[in-house]
């Protein structure tokens, strides 16, 4: 993440919105519909929490994140007919993985974004 003093005011905006992004996907799980909120808290991060060393990281970070929850969603939903206790908790792992992908997807996209500027900018 960047640091405070590498933008000042600004730099402790990104640090807080993903933390509060990750909030947001957990009580979604429970609450319901602010999907909304979870891809403008994503799109801050992208744009304020990541800085050019940090792009390569956080893009195998997020890519490897939205593969893999992806692929557990997908192993769990088949899983539920061979184990019965699976059931039960998938209704809570389920949604809280599509949340935090709602959450990480559009700062992923934007930090995408800022690679492809930088690599064609050299």
């Amino acid at each position: 993440m960047a640091k405070k003093n590498d933008k000042g005011m600004l730099g402790s905006i990104g640090p807080w919105a993903f933390f509060f992004g990750l909030l947001i996907a957990v009580a979604a799980t429970f609450a319901g519909q602010v999907f909304w909120m979870l891809g403008v808290l994503g799109l801050v991060v992208g744009l304020m929490n990541i800085t050019e060393k940090e792009l390569s990281l956080y893009l195998l970070a997020s890519l490897t994140f939205l593969l893999s929850a992806n692929a557990l969603s997908v192993t769990l939903t088949r899983v539920v007919g061979v184990v019965p206790f699976v059931s039960s908790w998938i209704t809570f792992i389920d949604p809280l993985l599509a949340n935090v992908t709602l959450f990480v997807a559009p700062g992923a996209a934007v930090v995408a974004l800022k690679a492809l500027y930088v690599t064609s900018k050299n």
